[in-house]
């Protein structure tokens, strides 16, 4: 080109300085009145809308609910330790103490299925 361009606004102009994938600074120039460039968010309508549905929180990692998410393992835990210690579920004796055979006492009736 014969002309010389003149490039001092440019130049002088706020550069974005967001960070870029390199990890520098964006040497962009910002648009006008706003802090970054038209590719790291400074157009107009980027971003969320006001009122985004879509932007709602869901209440998952509130302190509330994180504290009793861990108030539930706890008792979880508590429940499991104790239920370690208790004496087999699967020993062979009554409350009186006598002994039973392995298969020889019938279920209930409630709990059998006949099929007819």
């Amino acid at each position: 080109m014969s002309h010389a361009r003149n490039t001092e606004a440019m130049q002088a102009s706020l550069r974005c300085g967001a960070q870029t994938r390199l990890g520098e600074p964006c040497r962009a120039p910002a648009l006008r009145g706003k802090m970054r460039c038209r590719m790291h968010g400074g157009a107009w309508g980027s971003g969320a809308p006001d009122g985004n549905s879509n932007a709602v929180k869901h209440g998952y990692f509130t302190r509330e609910a994180v504290e009793e998410r861990r108030f539930v393992r706890s008792i979880l835990a508590e429940a499991e330790s104790l239920l370690s210690r208790l004496p087999d579920a699967n020993c062979n004796t009554r409350k009186n103490g006598t002994q039973l055979n392995a298969g020889t006492e019938q279920p209930s009736s409630h709990l059998t299925y006949d099929r007819k």
